[in-house]
């Protein structure tokens, strides 16, 4: 009897080890890697003549405005409308290893200052507070885009919800590359 718990003990103890000492798959595994221009082409496709960015934003510029530096990416698309009195704005970042929280928070950090402290136009109010970041892993996305509800008798909460279901129709397709 002392044996077989001595060799049922020693056969544990080794099972412990060796799971111990397999290589450890990283979560990581799981996290799809994905192409940003086609995340992209997605969005303006769905969104036809409603697309309002047509100027790309350099490195530094992303720098300037945002504050996400050009070290802390891997990839990205950014584009800001050229004409200043729209406001609609995507960025989608794959940051590079281990920046992604720094680079979400520069991301909110400039959403922030968007709803707090920039002037805007009152026809740009709803998209300003109901722009987003989505985040999948390293995959980051600022999402302010989107029509823009004209009724004349629409209330400011209206607008707001109108504003908050056109983003949340481009995260869905922003989600459906990492299912």
């Amino acid at each position: 009897m002392k044996k077989i718990l001595t060799l049922l003990l020693a056969i544990s103890m080794l099972s412990i080890f060796m799971v111990g000492c397999a290589p450890s798959q990283e979560i990581d595994d799981d996290v799809k890697n994905v192409n940003l221009e086609e995340i992209h082409e997605a969005v303006k496709e769905s969104m036809g003549e409603f697309y309002g960015p047509d100027m790309e934003l350099s490195e530094e510029e992303l720098e300037n405005l945002i504050g996400v530096e050009s070290s802390d990416i891997e990839e990205y698309v950014a584009e800001v409308p050229m004409m200043n009195v729209s406001i609609d704005t995507f960025i989608a970042i794959k940051a590079a290893e281990g920046k992604a929280d720094t680079i979400e928070a520069a991301l909110e950090e400039y959403r922030t200052y968007l709803v707090e402290d920039s002037f805007q136009y009152p026809m740009n109010m709803a998209k300003v507070n109901s722009a987003k970041i989505v985040r999948h892993d390293d995959y980051l996305f600022f999402l302010m885009l989107g029509q823009y509800d004209d009724r004349e008798e629409a209330t400011e909460e209206e607008r707001l919800e109108f504003a908050q279901d056109e983003i949340k129709k481009i995260e869905d397709i922003i989600n459906t590359f990492f299912e």
